[in-house]
């Protein structure tokens, strides 16, 4: 899925956010931007690259809230909550996985990594036991199908 295709899907989230914002105070759209610069920081303290759909989308949404999916920020300075560095040094300090979106049951959705370059499917990753599980061919896809479930 290309970014304007997406953000054409998106467009009424992003409405209905901003509604509930202004009505409530909180919005389904969190925002926790990242610059170009971050992402870069954060590649290399990760030693790995991430897909360009990922960075694009953490630029233009950011991480936390996005509709259905918690997805972790890029953070300037890692810290002692679940942004992407810190829960990555917890829970993946071998970079063979980056997680980008807890699941809720210990779980994460994330990229397997092959010689420091994240692929662009996104996957299942079970905490426990089992084999991953592909569900999108790219970062958007995912989004769109998780981030923005009717």
């Amino acid at each position: 899925m290309e970014l304007a295709e997406f953000e054409a899907l998106a467009e009424p989230l992003r409405r209905k956010s901003a509604a509930e914002q202004a009505e409530y105070g909180w919005a389904l759209i969190e925002g926790h931007t990242a610059t170009p610069e971050e992402i870069m920081s954060v590649e290399r303290e990760m030693a790995v690259a991430l897909p360009d759909k990922y960075k694009a989308f953490m630029m233009r949404y950011g991480g936390g809230a996005f509709g259905f999916v918690e997805l972790f920020p890029i953070v300037p300075v890692p810290s002692s909550w679940d942004d992407l560095h810190t829960l990555n040094d917890r829970e993946f300090p071998d970079r063979s996985f980056v997680a980008v979106a807890p699941v809720g049951t210990g779980d994460h959705w994330g990229f397997p990594v092959s010689d420091g370059h994240c692929h662009e499917q996104v996957w299942f990753r079970f905490h426990d036991a089992g084999d991953d599980e592909l569900v999108a061919q790219d970062f958007l896809e995912f989004i769109a199908s998780y981030g923005l479930k009717a």
